[in-house]
């Protein structure tokens, strides 16, 4: 306000010089008056002095309070702080920990603040206190992390705290960019408590731009040195314009095997193939990382390869002149690359029941066997063995229900032969690992069965096949540590084609894998625990994170497997007494596409209340920055200002007119 009135202060006049030429003509007069100036339009004055005042009121932006007096009552108050991996983008993060200050300010002394922490899962920070120097030393500590959202676990959470203080107003304040990725449609039915407001603090834009690595399918356990299977990657843009020159390269044991340039559409994906390319013995790192975009943190995707020696099978027939019954079986299990096992056929009788302790999966392969081989088999299926049944013309059903007894997955009964007819098999479980390769491709119903044993599954069996007359074809029972696979027929022609379909070869193979492999995963997912097995000794590990602290963390399993939970993304480094091994852990990616709920549905399908009656409610007791942002007085101010401006001109121009005129 003061500016036009210094401005009109020290604003003075310089007399003009004029050449004269002569003083001869001219009087001196003595000066008598004194230089001074007075206001003549007090109007202007006023109408400038205003408009500074409007300007200088619209960049403080007011606003205008609920005018009415603070409640006495003891408010309960839940701030709710999202920590996933998708805050990390931009300064979303600082945002949201400046906005929980802000709260923690506004707090008023009786009243009783909880501050929880969420991602995939929900951390107590802080459980309810009236101090307000302990919240903020407990908010100073946080940091964001890498997992995955999920409100609806945060939201009960959050409720399960209200269940320790009484109070008239209890409400949730949270705090997130509010990712489409993080509302679970399972849980579409979670409604809160109708004594709880949810009060949202929305940090997320409208558009986030960004390019990921959004999937890596690999082979994990290699027993060749050479990789000859195709290493695919996916490549996401998760924006709505195309990304021209994305580069992608591979690195191996930090070298660069391969190097590639995409080009991505809007809103899609492109998938990048790598192979033949050498392996080191024992574990390889390997990491796939993508450059285009302004945020790195899911640039890298990371994964382990591992170099591993076959493992010993054995396969077990009845003593049969001409061509062996495991011919096909033996094909099946031989031929082809990368293979996992070294095939050895016997017969029953010739084989040591000792040495059964040396293999790691074996196949009975319509054999007749001995009770005392019978009993070294469940030995060996005890301590953690892989055993396979094929039962077929050669199996007695009674000889065979004596020999394994109830450790068997079914009881044998009457052989079925259908004379100029055949069943396929159907009721498959395709979420199986044995019947995973045959969800896009394989048909297991092309191949015909004219003969099986009718087979009762024993208690606690699965039933993983069936035939179209609704008997069990493949049986899963455990037994100890180990497993047994019954197959009601033949793994040879004389029962059924199987052997002659392309489904042959996947289906033995899966089978045997299953058993007999170890399961090893190429990476591990971010908010989920994976298993380090102990040394041959029985001693654990030290773990390594990926930031390269100590994990302190020493939580076994019931068998004495050490358990980690991964907490961020890179290389677990696994250090024994003589070796060193690796683990990897990537981010959902999920949480890579940043689209944006809508944020008064979400409100109103987690309170049952009406989305605009919801967000007035939200709108109760919001930080002051909230409260300005939605009332947005300064437009009206500046409005003001512009106006005041554009009529103190006009009148200026018409007093100076008037001046000249007179």
């Amino acid at each position: 306000m003061a500016a036009p009135i210094i401005v009109h202060l020290v604003r003075r006049t310089k007399a003009p010089r004029v050449e004269f030429p002569s003083l001869m003509f001219v009087r001196r007069v003595p000066q008598r008056t004194i230089r001074r100036r007075q206001l003549h339009n007090w109007l202007l004055l006023l109408l400038r002095c205003l408009a500074f005042l409007l300007l200088a009121l619209a960049f403080v932006r007011p606003y205008f309070g609920s005018g009415q007096a603070e409640q006495t009552s003891q408010r309960a108050q839940v701030i709710l702080l999202d920590t996933s991996f998708s805050l990390r983008y931009g300064n979303r993060f600082e945002q949201a920990k400046n906005r929980a200050r802000a709260l923690l300010d506004q707090a008023a002394g009786n009243d009783r603040v909880a501050l929880l922490t969420f991602g995939q899962a929900y951390d107590v920070q802080n459980k309810f206190t009236t101090d307000v120097a302990q919240l903020k030393a407990a908010l100073n500590n946080i940091q964001p992390g890498a997992s995955a959202t999920d409100y609806v676990q945060a939201l009960r959470g959050a409720e399960t705290l209200f269940k320790e203080v009484g109070a008239a107003d209890k409400r949730i304040v949270l705090i997130s960019d509010f990712q489409a990725a993080g509302q679970n449609p399972a849980e579409a039915a979670y409604r809160l408590a109708k004594d709880l407001k949810l009060v949202p603090i929305d940090l997320g834009e409208s558009n986030s731009p960004n390019l990921a690595i959004s999937e890596v399918n690999a082979q994990p356990l290699i027993y060749q040195a050479k990789y000859a299977d195709k290493l695919s990657a996916r490549i996401a843009n998760f924006s709505d314009e195309e990304k021209t020159g994305v580069r992608v390269e591979f690195l191996l044991n930090d070298r660069t095997v391969e190097k590639r340039e995409l080009k991505i559409a809007a809103r899609d994906t492109a998938t990048v193939e790598f192979t033949d390319f050498n392996l080191n013995e024992g574990v390889n790192r390997g990491v796939i990382q993508v450059e285009g975009d302004n945020f790195p943190y899911d640039n890298k995707f990371y994964f382990t390869l591992r170099r591993a020696e076959q493992l010993k099978a054995l396969a077990l027939e009845t003593a049969t002149r001409g061509r062996s019954e495991s011919f096909y079986l033996r094909n099946a299990l031989t031929t082809g690359e990368n293979l996992p096992f070294n095939l050895e056929v016997k017969t029953a009788g010739s084989v040591n029941p000792s040495d059964i302790s040396q293999y790691r999966v074996v196949l009975l392969n319509d054999a007749a066997v001995s009770p005392a081989l019978a009993q070294q088999l469940l030995k060996f299926v005890e301590g953690g063995g892989g055993l396979i049944i094929a039962a077929g013309p050669h199996t007695d059903a009674s000889t065979f229900n004596q020999a394994f007894g109830n450790a068997a997955p079914a009881t044998l009964e009457q052989v079925v032969q259908l004379r100029g007819d055949y069943v396929a098999m159907s009721e498959i479980k395709t979420d199986h690992p044995i019947f995973e390769v045959f969800r896009r491709s394989g048909r297991l119903a092309a191949a015909r069965v004219f003969g099986y044993h009718r087979a009762t599954p024993r208690t606690g069996a699965a039933v993983l096949a069936r035939f179209e007359d609704g008997n069990p074809a493949l049986v899963e029972a455990a037994h100890g540590s180990g497993k047994i696979l019954l197959f009601a027929s033949t793994f040879d022609a004389s029962w059924n084609d199987l052997p002659l379909t392309p489904t042959y070869l996947p289906l033995v193979r899966q089978m045997t894998r299953f058993l007999g492999e170890p399961e090893i995963r190429a990476w591990h997912p971010v908010g989920q625990s994976f298993v380090v097995s102990p040394a041959k000794d029985g001693s654990l590990p030290a773990v390594d994170l990926p930031s390269e602290e100590r994990l302190t963390e020493r939580k076994q399993t019931a068998t004495g497997e050490l358990l980690v939970n991964a907490r961020e993304p890179g290389f677990y480094k696994l250090r024994y007494a003589t070796t060193t091994d690796f683990a990897a852990a990537n981010v959902d990616s999920k949480e890579s596409d940043l689209s944006k709920l809508n944020v008064e549905e979400f409100i109103a399908a987690v309170t049952g209340a009406d989305p605009k009656a919801a967000t007035a409610a939200a709108g109760e007791k919001l930080t002051n920055e909230e409260v300005e942002g939605r009332q947005r007085i300064w437009w009206l101010l500046l409005i003001a200002a512009l106006l005041l401006f554009v009529t103190e001109a006009i009148l200026a121009r018409r007093t100076k007119m008037a001046r000249v005129i007179n």
